[in-house]
């Protein structure tokens, strides 16, 4: 920790040794009489921001190591923790700033490579993740925790068996490391190896040493690998205990309406277009750029359509993103919000227009003739809003049968945020799915969207026939490069739940799933059969 700074003070020493004996309560005071005496000493600096850092107070460690980065500039573990600390407080742009300044002083400082690539595979950027932990085991090949990072992506571009052979070797050289067992039991799912997955995966469930999310995703496994083998109580046991898992931890997200999709808002909107019989649409210069929209619901099949499409070499399509939500924003989260979205003048949705291009042009390159295809399932509760702003907009909308739908729903591990809250029981994932149609059904009865339904089970049993339905509809050639789509999806890395199946051949096995399920899915029953009927399902 001391830095070669010239004599280190004998109260330094003592702080560092008490900080190395783990006696954490004297380091802290003996850090705060350092900078009470000599504010901004990076010694002490350092040593608070790491005790704040482990409490999980990152927002007050950052004025800490700010100073000590002043006080010492260019020192690598002063700029790698500072990297953590603005990670931890989402500032990802920031983290990646200082993890890289941390490298540029020292190409070889394996922390902040080992952080650098886990951002970037938190971030899906999944080839520079790849790139960090290849340089770090070519410096160390037995470093534990890059085999696994290097693993996770492994998984991430599909490449299973390698999956196994690194996890393999990294329980070798550290028998019982969690992250890698559960690593290793989502590639034997991956492998149809469900014994397998569920002997290595279920002991995780109750392993300490693991952070709740992490168990999570163990009892997540072992649920899907009971769900492949017929065990249907047993698995839907398993998933409901990672979905208490996941709402434990992220229990703020219940109450959390300062969101476009949170369920309150989501309402509201539908509550005021109701009595409503069309949207006023705004004049909209003949030269605006227009976007193919693809929404629907989470688990419609969006990711297989997108995966589809985009083989198509004029078109183009990036990650999931929220370039639409942030432009719609403060239509419908604030008190003035709905005042706003009514009031949307042509100067006012041009302006927008403009902003959400800016957000793209962000996410990658986009060549003058491609079609962009915006594909988010949740963005389908912006319906009412890109009739106004993107009037000319093509929408495809994924439809799959609802009961499948919360299930699968139900099924998942989200990244989670306020949306995917609410698919954590199949009560409030029923609610709102029905909420999220109302809405978007709505929308469509009150304007002329050119807007075409796309089935899941369609695409399951004609793929190229509803890819070419689609295609036309986009208003391009065919092109047979379109069907070349899983050997095309297994050289990206998808962040959704759905990325193993689409690079697997098209099957059937998950229409109807819902039926394994009926005892359990009768307490919606009632909530989801309008929709059922009103899709042609019943």
């Amino acid at each position: 920790m001391a830095m070669n700074t010239g004599t280190v003070s004998l109260e330094i020493q003592s702080m560092l040794h008490a900080l190395e004996a783990g006696q954490k309560d004297d380091a802290r005071a003996q850090a705060q009489s350092i900078l009470g005496r000599a504010p901004g000493e990076p010694n002490a600096s350092q040593v608070l921001a790491m005790l704040l850092l482990q409490e999980g107070k990152a927002r007050d460690a950052l004025p800490h190591l700010e100073a000590a980065d002043r006080a010492a500039p260019h020192h690598p573990p002063i700029l790698n923790m500072m990297g953590s600390a603005l990670k931890r407080l989402d500032r990802i742009d920031d983290a990646r700033e200082q993890f890289g300044r941390a490298i540029a002083q020292d190409a070889q400082f394996i922390d902040a490579r080992l952080n650098l690539a886990q951002l970037d595979f938190d971030e899906a950027r999944i080839e520079d993740a790849k790139s960090s932990y290849d340089f770090v085991l070519d410096l160390q090949p037995n470093n534990v925790t890059a085999i696994v990072g290097r693993g996770r992506v492994a998984l991430a571009l599909h490449e299973t068996e390698q999956v196994r052979d690194l996890m393999e070797q990294a329980l070798r050289l550290q028998p019982g490391h969690g992250l890698a067992s559960l690593t290793l039991a989502a590639a034997y799912l991956r492998l149809e190896e469900f014994e397998s997955a569920v002997e290595l995966a279920l002991p995780l469930v109750t392993e300490d040493q693991l952070s709740a999310i992490n168990r999570a995703y163990a009892a997540g496994h072992v649920a899907d690998a009971y769900d492949r083998l017929g065990l249907y109580d047993k698995a839907f046991e398993h998933y409901a205990l990672a979905n208490d898992l996941q709402a434990d931890q992220f229990e703020n997200f219940g109450s959390f309406d300062a969101s476009p999709f949170s369920p309150a808002v989501v309402e509201n909107l539908s509550r005021h277009l109701e009595s409503a019989t069309t949207i006023s649409v705004p004049p909209c210069g003949a030269g605006a750029r227009m976007p193919v929209f693809l929404v629907g619901f989470p688990r419609s099949g969006t990711t297989l359509i997108e995966q589809i499409l985009m083989s198509h070499p004029k078109i183009t399509s990036f990650d999931e993103h929220t370039a639409l939500s942030d432009t719609c924003f403060d239509l419908y989260v604030g008190d003035d919000a709905l005042n706003k979205f009514d009031e949307l003048d042509e100067h006012a949705c041009a302006d927008r227009r403009d902003r959400y291009w800016q957000e793209i042009n962000k996410l990658g390159e986009l060549d003058d003739d491609a079609v962009f295809l915006d594909k988010l399932p949740l963005n389908s509760v912006f319906l009412p809003a890109i009739a106004k702003i993107f009037p000319r907009a093509k929408v495809l909308f994924a439809l799959r049968d609802p009961r499948d739908v919360v299930l699968s729903c139900f099924q998942q591990r989200f990244g989670m945020n306020v949306a995917m809250y609410q698919l954590l029981s199949l009560e409030t994932a029923a609610q709102y799915y029905d909420a999220t149609m109302k809405l978007a059904m709505k929308a469509r009865s009150m304007n002329e969207f050119a807007l075409q339904v796309v089935r899941y089970e369609t695409v399951v049993a004609n793929t190229e026939d509803e890819a070419r339905r689609a295609i036309e509809f986009i208003g391009l050639e065919w092109d047979p490069a379109v069907m070349s789509y899983r050997e095309n999806a297994r050289a990206r890395a998808i962040s959704t739940p759905s990325a193993p199946q689409v690079v697997e051949p098209i099957y059937t096995r998950s229409q109807g799933k819902w039926k394994n399920y009926a005892v359990q899915m009768a307490i919606v029953d009632e909530i989801l059969e309008p929709w059922v009927e009103r899709f042609g399902y019943a």
